[in-house]
């Protein structure tokens, strides 16, 4: 079984350097491969060809969120569960 991994960052960014951070993923998407670390964490990442992507934005008064929330199933993962069954 897989042991459970957890990588969390928060931090007060310019414009250009989050543009930077997202590059860096997009690139990481294209190649299959998200390496993301800070401090003392780290964590690799293997996105596959198909991904569920979740986006939303408000504004509140002089406030605004955007959030982007990208989830996919390791490939491996998917392979082990597709053996063959026999039943008698």
């Amino acid at each position: 079984m897989a042991k459970n991994e957890e990588f969390e960052h928060e931090s007060i960014q310019d414009n250009q350097t989050i543009g930077t951070y997202l590059e860096s993923l997009v690139e990481g998407f294209k190649k299959g491969k998200i390496v993301l670390t800070a401090e003392k964490q780290e964590i690799e990442l293997h996105p596959n060809n198909i991904l569920h992507f979740d986006l939303s934005a408000k504004k509140k008064g002089n406030k605004s969120k955007m959030t982007i929330r990208l989830s996919w199933r390791r490939s491996d993962l998917d392979e082990d569960t597709k053996g063959d069954i026999s039943i008698a």
